[in-house]
């Protein structure tokens, strides 16, 4: 009678540990879980740089802009593109950006 209540220990522990092996691997918390939020944060991580990077471009076209530092060339520039402007003499080159 001790044997099979040794036994049935055995069964129970066994099960218990493969049931939190098994959440340990791939449960809310687990290893798979945790090696999709290191590619999430790998992913934010680049999108971040990207917009700091967009930020940092919009920051320098802003500071052209201000009436202290005024770029008349600049403004010159971002007029005639925008509103594909020319004078009548001038000859336009359109140039495909990468």
């Amino acid at each position: 009678m001790a044997k099979q209540g040794g036994t049935a220990l055995s069964v129970v522990l066994g099960a218990t540990i493969l049931y939190l092996a098994g959440h340990a691997v791939s449960g809310h918390q687990g290893l798979l879980a945790y090696v999709d939020l290191q590619e999430q944060e790998r992913e934010l991580s680049q999108r971040l740089a990207s917009l700091e990077a967009e930020r940092d471009r919009l920051e320098i076209r802003a500071a052209r802009m201000r009436p202290g530092t005024l770029d008349l060339d600049y403004l010159d520039e971002r007029a005639r593109v925008t509103l594909a402007a020319a004078d009548p003499g001038e000859v336009v080159f359109a140039l495909e950006t990468p």
